[in-house]
């Protein structure tokens, strides 16, 4: 009987139960994500003329100093084709450092001293050369020139109207004024004329006494 109750005493080992073995840290288990790749910035742009290089920042003022020429040089034509006393003429300006210089012809030498006082007056211009010739007769041969092409361009619109072309005038024109003679079937066809000539930029006045209705003698 002890024997027995020995067996009793005994105490049957605990079964161990098994563990899942934890890693120190969980996170470091799962794959780790890739850290994102930064993009790249593109250099910026210098902004300051300490950051440019010498001769870049030569070539940047090149321009603005050619456009302030060539404008001067603009600016005076502009002015001497504004006065009429001076807008016939084709006179040539030149600047070397905003010394201005004029060449060309005018007809008297009131009108090349007014030249100079228009080049003068313009905004930044310093000295003026005035390099240009009087010719007495100029004035004459701009105004036939001038009147020779306001004939042509009399003639060229009568020639857009069946009627006037069909009354083949004699277009003629003398300090602008158009001088207008032939013959026609009746008076309104000669105001239809004078009217189209009238039309034409730099015509003062139209003519008519020379044009004729049929039948007058």
């Amino acid at each position: 009987k002890s024997d027995t109750s020995t067996e009793h005493k005994e105490v049957a080992p605990e079964k161990s139960v098994p563990r899942l073995q934890q890693s120190p840290a969980t996170t470091d288990s799962q794959p780790t994500p890739p850290k994102p790749v930064p993009e790249a910035k593109p250099p910026a742009a210098p902004t300051m003329k300490a950051d440019l290089p010498p001769d870049r920042e030569v070539k940047d003022k090149e321009p603005a100093l050619r456009k302030t020429l060539g404008s001067l040089i603009l600016s005076v034509k502009l002015a001497l084709m504004g006065d009429s006393r001076l807008f016939h003429y084709e006179i040539e300006v030149e600047d070397d450092e905003q010394t201005v210089t004029l060449s060309g012809r005018v007809s008297t030498e009131e009108e090349k001293t007014t030249a100079k006082e228009v080049a003068q007056k313009v905004h930044g211009v310093k000295n003026v050369v005035n390099k240009l010739t009087v010719e007495k007769d100029l004035a004459k041969t701009l105004s036939k020139k001038q009147d020779d092409a306001l004939s042509s361009l009399v003639k060229e619109r009568f020639s857009k109207s069946a009627t006037l072309k069909a009354a083949n005038f004699e277009v003629k024109t003398e300090e602008g004024v158009v001088l207008l003679n032939g013959t026609v079937r009746f008076q309104v066809i000669a105001l239809e004329a004078a009217e189209a000539a009238r039309q034409v930029p730099g015509v003062r006045a139209v003519n008519t006494e020379k044009v004729r209705l049929e039948g007058e003698s």
